[in-house]
């Protein structure tokens, strides 16, 4: 990190404080590249070459492509297009449902019945759904990066509650690579917590997205019975909760869904007068409260 913190800078790959930003110097916006290297460096010398770790690398690659483009138009002061964001994101979830990561099944337990047998779902509902949740995480993510410190100590935990879920149900690979993820995230947080000395990016925050996604997919979400979802969607809790009032706000207010704007819950925070740092801790609480009831059911079931 501290030699590609010095490289973006070199280059010119920093976020610069202009507009809505909070910062007052240009921060480099190389994080994200570096724990996409660090982490995949990791998973590959521990798991070696195997499907999901493949899936991982080159769909994580292409996101930090892509994002790292979008941050160099950022840092040029241009706006780099939606589109071209949304295919390449588009594109790695089909590429991770053709590897089958996947919804597979639904427990019939959510319709009354033997609560161990489980309902294939149909090809074409199991790839609407994948690229459904693929796409919502990497985006969530990616949402949720506004404060310093915030999008990967919230990953920490996230990662963490996946973790527990998959060493305890004896999924070797995905608990590998849940707390290779939290470990990234960690050592991003020594360069990133508040005051940040680098940014993420777009790069970063997509990619962490992608990964807790495939994690989840392959891990708590393998059979999807009722407390697998609640666990799941517990784990996730903060981005599914911040992305969701985001939602229904620009709705009832009749702003495009797309439009940057100033809802998301730590500019909501901050807007109450609380400080950077008050505002990371407080969102901190919430998300290691949503893990410790994602854990708690999961252990309780």
């Amino acid at each position: 990190m501290p030699w590609l913190k010095h490289w973006a800078t070199r280059v010119g790959l920093v976020d610069l404080p202009v507009g809505r930003k909070a910062h007052r110097k240009p921060m480099p916006l190389s994080g994200g590249i570096a724990m996409f290297l660090g982490i995949m460096l990791v998973i590959v010398l521990f798991a070696g070459w195997q499907p999901l770790v493949l899936v991982l690398l080159i769909g994580g690659a292409a996101l930090i492509g892509i994002g790292v483009v979008d941050d160099w138009f950022k840092a040029k002061r241009k706006e780099f297009p939606v589109l071209p964001k949304l295919l390449v994101q588009l594109l790695v979830a089909v590429f991770a449902f053709f590897f089958d990561i996947r919804f597979r099944s639904i427990g019939l337990s959510w319709f009354g019945g033997d609560t161990d047998k489980l309902l294939l779902l149909p090809t074409w509902l199991s790839f609407l759904l994948t690229l459904f949740w693929i796409l919502g995480l990497v985006n969530m993510v990616n949402f949720l990066d506004g404060v310093d410190g915030l999008a990967g100590g919230v990953t920490v935990f996230s990662a963490m509650t996946l973790f527990f879920v998959a060493f305890v149900t004896g999924q070797e690979l995905t608990a590998l690579i849940a707390v290779v993820l939290a470990g990234g995230s960690l050592a991003f947080l020594r360069f990133n917590f508040f005051p940040a000395q680098l940014y993420m990016g777009d790069a970063g925050s997509t990619f962490l997205g992608y990964t807790l996604a495939i994690v989840s997919l392959e891990g708590t979400m393998k059979g999807a019975t009722l407390i697998s979802l609640v666990v799941t969607i517990l784990a996730l809790g903060l981005p599914l909760m911040d992305t969701t009032q985001v939602m229904i706000s620009r709705l009832l207010a009749g702003s495009p869904m797309y439009q940057a704007d100033r809802r998301h819950m730590h500019h909501r925070l901050m807007s109450k007068g609380l400080s950077a740092r008050q505002t990371v801790f407080i969102l901190y609480l919430i998300s290691f409260l949503f893990s410790a009831g994602a854990l708690f059911l999961f252990l309780l079931f």
